[in-house]
């Protein structure tokens, strides 16, 4: 049986300190994974359903540059938020099970740089071809990224790397199908030239 993240680090929170770093590394490694694996999977839905509505490779850029850029942007400033409210609880007394010392800036600056560098995948492609070839690109690179992270992320949860990266895959791949069949859907509805 694995010892989760938590109770690995539970240990240390008890104890009133974290003398390795080890929760400012878990907390910035937690923010730079789920913003790799949000920006590919985000990103790959939108630019997927772009793809399926058959409008120029001009505008599958577009979509997917502004798609990248603010979903960093949120990305960034949701986890500085969310890291930043943590530690004012903390330090108004609430019982919270985390560390104060988790540095927003940093959450904060891994979240939104890998949401930019995992977003970027799927939309390099088509800066390079267009039509079925930059689609199937498309998908062969985040489908290659996305199952990576996953079982990348199992040097830290001692989690089995194909359980793991297979989770990732199925959840990416469900966006990017999703993206497609929609924009295939609503771009023979919708006039979209």
């Amino acid at each position: 049986m694995h010892e989760t993240d938590e109770e690995r680090i539970w240990p240390v929170v008890v104890n009133g300190g974290d003398e390795n770093g080890v929760l400012e590394r878990s907390s910035t490694i937690r923010a730079g994974v789920f913003g790799v694996q949000d920006g590919v999977v985000s990103n790959f839905g939108l630019i997927m359903g772009v793809a399926g509505a058959q409008i120029s490779p001009g505008a599958v850029l577009v979509a997917g540059a502004a798609g990248l850029v603010s979903g960093a942007m949120s990305m960034g400033a949701g986890e500085y938020v969310s890291v930043r409210t943590q530690r004012e609880l903390l330090e108004a007394g609430a019982s919270i099970d985390e560390d104060a010392n988790v540095s927003p800036y940093r959450a904060a600056a891994a979240n939104a740089g890998l949401f930019a560098v995992g977003g970027s995948v799927p939309l390099l492609p088509f800066v390079f071809t267009s039509g079925i070839v930059a689609v199937m690109s498309s998908i062969v690179m985040s489908m290659f990224v996305l199952f990576g992270a996953g079982a990348a992320l199992t040097k830290l949860t001692q989690r089995h790397p194909w359980r793991s990266g297979l989770r990732m895959l199925m959840i990416g791949g469900g966006a990017g199908a999703l993206g497609y069949g929609l924009g295939t859907l609503l771009g023979s509805l919708v006039d979209v030239a």
